[in-house]
């Protein structure tokens, strides 16, 4: 009959195993794949690659473990449902240890709320205009969306979102239908108002009309104001760009509406991206001297050669107007939410 009783010995070559089972498993899941630092690293990069390939690159994600955390300043409710969906199914699914994404929270903003209480109208080719951000009441979004609609040849499309208290003048919709009233003058444009400042970027018919919407911007109803950049057909823009706030508002009207982005896991800004950044350069050259432009790229994950050339292409589509401005930077961002930002700066000295 075999003996089982356990001898000191016996004891002690069990106890030797086990602590050698137990050195290992802690050796694997601190240094090896399996590592929680491997896990994260591995499940990250994932999750960035299957949102750039759906062009999120609004959208950045951290890791907790298995969980993902995915932020940034969300166009609009669709594109950030698909994004969290994306995180999700980015890498295979399994348990705790050797699966995929487990959770993902979402800690998205609205891109409205990253920039503030802003209005804005932008006249599309068909000479309908289409009016996005906030109004401070639902009767102050009622009648600029019918003055809107009486004053465009091609009608209005509104979507504003109420925002109580988020301009403290009683003037605010009278100095927002002032600037509509005079971007239904142009044949195209686009007009913002942020705070007490307002801009109308845009193309006149003629230097007549473009002098006279120039004049008419330079008496707002306090406590606002207005910077124009508008650009008559065959003739010098009449530029009003008085300092580095008024700067600022003339290059948020230039963007245009759309997010700005690069071609798939590529360095080649999309097409619309590529004429907005022509066109922040060309409203940047009627800035004053004391202002300084930061164009902001986000960095693609460690990879040196695709971000200088990201570099390269944005700096060539922003200078083309003027190459020899050392006041325009174009830098890259460790952590930024979007591909491509601005900022506007008092450039010292």
């Amino acid at each position: 009959m075999l003996d089982l009783a356990m001898t000191p010995r016996n004891r002690k070559t069990l106890l030797m195993a086990a602590g050698i089972i137990v050195l290992a498993a802690i050796v694997l899941f601190s240094f090896g794949p399996f590592s929680i630092g491997a896990i994260e690293s591995r499940l990250s990069a994932g999750a960035r690659e299957a949102l750039d390939a759906r062009g999120h690159d609004w959208a950045s994600v951290r890791m907790d473990g298995q969980r993902a955390i995915v932020t940034g300043a969300a166009p609009d409710d669709e594109a950030r449902e698909d994004a969290l969906a994306t995180v999700l199914t980015s890498t295979w699914s399994g348990g705790l240890v050797a699966g995929g994404i487990t959770q993902v929270t979402d800690e998205t903003i609205e891109a409205r709320l990253q920039s503030g209480f802003v209005f804005r109208a932008d006249v599309a080719i068909n000479g309908r205009v289409l009016i996005r951000g906030d109004a401070t009441d639902a009767g102050a979004r009622d009648s600029i969306a019918a003055y809107a609609d009486a004053n465009f040849p091609g009608g209005a499309d509104t979507d504003l979102t109420l925002v109580p208290g988020g301009s403290s003048s009683p003037d605010w919709e009278e100095a927002a239908k002032r600037l509509l009233g005079q971007l239904a003058r142009l044949d195209r444009g686009a007009v913002v108002l942020r705070g007490e400042q307002g801009a109308l970027v845009g193309e006149a018919p003629n230097p007549q009309i473009a002098q006279s919407v120039s004049q008419a911007l330079g008496t707002m109803p306090a406590p606002f104001r207005a910077a124009s950049v508008i650009t008559p057909s065959g003739a010098p823009a009449e530029v009003r760009v008085a300092d580095v706030e008024a700067c600022s508002a003339v290059i948020l009207a230039a963007q245009g509406t759309e997010t700005l982005r690069f071609e798939r896991a590529g360095a080649t800004p999309s097409p619309f991206t590529s004429v907005a950044l022509r066109r922040v350069g060309r409203m940047f050259a009627t800035c004053p001297a004391s202002a300084g432009l930061t164009v902001s790229i986000r960095s693609h994950g460690g990879d040196a050669e695709l971000d200088e050339a990201r570099i390269a292409a944005v700096t060539g589509l922003v200078t083309s107007i003027s190459a020899a401005d050392p006041r325009i930077a174009v830098i890259l961002a460790e952590r930024q939410d979007d591909a491509i930002s601005f900022a506007i700066a008092t450039v010292e000295g």
